[in-house]
This record gives C-alpha cells, structure tokens and sequence, in this order.
C-alpha cells in the first residue's frame, strides 16, 4: 500500500471494480453459465458493502444462487453463503451473519480446503464483533499458521489483528494488521479498507500521526474509487482533524468543504456537526476568527438541536474563546449571553452554571466591573434603538 500514491489508489480500485462491473453483462451476453457464474462471484467479492448505501451484489448473489443450482456446484454455492455473510457482517447484522456462516462452514466441510478456512475466519470476525473474544480466540487458534495460500493467511491475519484491537492489544495489533496489509489481494476491497482504517486506528493511538494520515488516505482512496460517498465523509472528517493537529490547515479546510459538500448531497447531522467543528478549529489556528465563529455556530446550533448539553457549551466556549482571544469583548458577552438563555430555555441549570461563570471571569478578570457594566449598557442601548 505505502507504494503507492492516494491518487493511484483510487484509480486502481476504481478500475478493478469497474472491470468487473463489466464483466458481469458481458459474461451474461456470452451465454457461458460457468462463465458468467465466475464473473457474478468475481463480482460480488470485489465490490465493497456498506450499511446504507446502495449496492448490486445483492442481486449478483442471487443470479449466482440459481446457476450454483443449475450447475450443481457446491463449491460456488459455498461462496454465495459465504458472501452473503460477509454482507450481513457489514451491515452489522451480526447474528444473521453467524447463522450463515455455520451454514457456509456446514458445507464447505474439510475437503473444501482454503474455502473452509476462509469461513471459519469469517467466523471468527463475527465472533468479534459480538464482543464473544474468548469464543473467537479459541475459534482463531483452531485454523492452521501453514498449510494455505497467502491471501488466507492475510485474512487470518486480519482477524487476528481485530482480535488485538478488541483486546486492547495495541502493538500486537499493528504487527497483524501490517503483515495483513502486505498480503491482502488487489480484488478484496472491502478487506483493505478495513484494514487501512484499523491500522490507522492503531497508529493514533500510539501518537505516530504520520503513519495514521498514510493509512487514513489509503483508505479514503479506495473508498473514493468505489465511490462510496457516505463513508468517504467520514475519512474526510478523520483526516482533516489529524492534519489540523499537524497544522496543515491548507489540506485540511479542502477535506471538510469536501465533507460538507458530500453531506448536503448524503445528509449525515452526526458528520455535519463534526465538520463545523473541524472548520472552525482549523480557522481559528489560522487566525481567521469570524469563519471559526460562523463554524462553531452552525455546530452549537446541531448540538442544540440534539439536545447535546455538552456539545452545545463546548461549542458556546470556544466562539467566546475566540472572540476575547481577539478582544472581541462585547461579540464574547453576546455569545455567552445567547448561550445562558438557550440554556435556560432548555432548562440545562449545568448549562447556566457554566455560562455565568465565564460572565463573571470576563467581568471580573478580564474587564473589571466598572468596564464591563458600561459595555453592557451600551448593548442594551443598542437593542432599545
């Protein structure tokens, strides 16, 4: 993955789906069953799934359901449970998941090999999703180091990694996933995603930022050439906060306006809000004041709207930051005037604590009352006018 560039990412992955998007009439129109029963599962394997988001494998499996019948194939019928799955996994189906994969391990037996293995790791991943570490450990220890080829050892490791994850296993995790990383098939989209977001995952937790970017944007690539517009959002937003901290405001205002683009089109609030923030923080570290208050304030008010008390002051504080930071002393009154009363509104008295706090500290400490008094009457005179 390190090879590569994001932009050559996201062309490659772009390219391989759309092959096999192709692959699938032409097959069809070639009138070869066995032919376009291959391309169907090629197909299906290839294109990544996601909850809430619309996709044709679906269908895919269903077509290549009847011609495992037709053609009396139990190995493509394997394949078929076994994607099916993988796409309720993905879909955070959990329990139809596992029923399914008993089914798919049922059939597979031990003379399927490679096929087998590939269910019972499936397996495992489900096992960790459901939180049930000790059932998944033990299933994970059951499949064999040796013995298969690279891309089941790649997925073994993959779940192995997500093992580590779960068990808080830090370091042991990176070793995983990167070895998982390295082997992992150009065609299992869905996999290195999943992989490339863990990893990055791990490296923010052990502070190496440089390395949590890199897997962040190998990730967002491929998701941008898959075309997956909704998850693409949130690898913006993860992206663009990391480089914030790195104060590479630049590429970072370029992720959220492209995060918040995508979010008119796919509406996402929970996003929505994390993008006006992201905005106003990288804003507010290029001095740029009235764009980090405008941000903020479109946050405060989808905190707001939440119910979200402590978003809503959060957001509240740091515009009023802002504002006395620049010696904007009656705009940071007015903020915190706005924030008291929607607090009383609401009927949030840890709310009002707070505002008036930072009331009396700008009246007290930072104006003294005798300032602070006169500039108050000189804002209700201006309302009166």
């Amino acid at each position: 993955m390190s090879r590569h560039s994001p932009s050559d990412v996201e062309n490659g992955v772009a390219s391989l789906l759309s092959d096999r998007l192709m692959d699938v009439p032409i097959s069809r129109a070639r009138g070869s069953a066995r032919l376009h029963l291959d391309a169907l599962l090629r197909a299906a394997f290839a294109h990544p799934v996601f909850p809430e988001w619309p996709t044709p494998v679906d269908g895919w499996l269903d077509e290549a359901e009847l011609l495992a019948d037709e053609l009396g194939d139990s190995e493509a019928r394997v394949h078929v449970v076994l994607r099916r799955a993988l796409v309720r996994m993905r879909r955070l189906d959990l329990d139809g998941s596992l029923a399914l994969l008993e089914q798919a391990v049922a059939l597979a037996g031990d003379a399927a090999g490679e096929l087998a293995q590939w269910c019972a790791i499936s397996r495992v991943r489900v096992l960790l999703r459901k939180q049930r570490l000790d059932d998944a450990w033990q299933a994970l220890r059951a499949i064999p180091l040796t013995g298969h080829g690279d891309s089941i050892v790649a997925l073994r490791q993959l779940a192995l990694g997500e093992y580590h994850l779960e068990a808080n296993a830090v370091d042991a995790a990176r070793g995983a996933l990167s070895q998982a990383l390295r082997q992992l098939p150009e065609e299992l989209v869905e996999e290195r995603i999943q992989a490339s977001q863990s990893l990055a995952f791990v490296f923010i937790s052990l502070v190496d930022v440089p390395r949590a970017v890199r897997h962040l944007e190998q990730a967002r690539a491929m998701l941008r050439g898959a075309g997956v517009w909704r998850e693409v959002v949130q690898m913006d937003v993860a992206l663009g906060s990391l480089l914030v901290a790195r104060a590479e405001q630049t590429q970072a205002q370029k992720l959220f306006a492209e995060a918040a683009e995508l979010c008119r089109e796919f509406p996402q609030p929970d996003l929505g809000i994390l993008i006006d923030l992201g905005m106003a923080r990288s804003n507010a570290a290029q001095q740029q004041g009235g764009e980090a208050v405008s941000a903020c304030l479109r946050a405060a008010k989808g905190y707001a709207e939440q119910g979200n008390l402590l978003g809503l002051v959060s957001m509240v504080l740091f515009v009023a930051g802002i504002q006395t930071a620049g010696k904007a002393f009656p705009e940071a009154y007015r903020t915190l005037a706005t924030g008291l009363a929607i607090a009383r509104h609401r009927r949030w008295p840890a709310a009002e604590a707070v505002f008036r706090a930072h009331i009396d500290r700008l009246r007290n400490e930072l104006l003294g009352p005798a300032r602070f008094d006169e500039m108050v009457a000189v804002i209700l005179q201006a309302m009166k006018a």
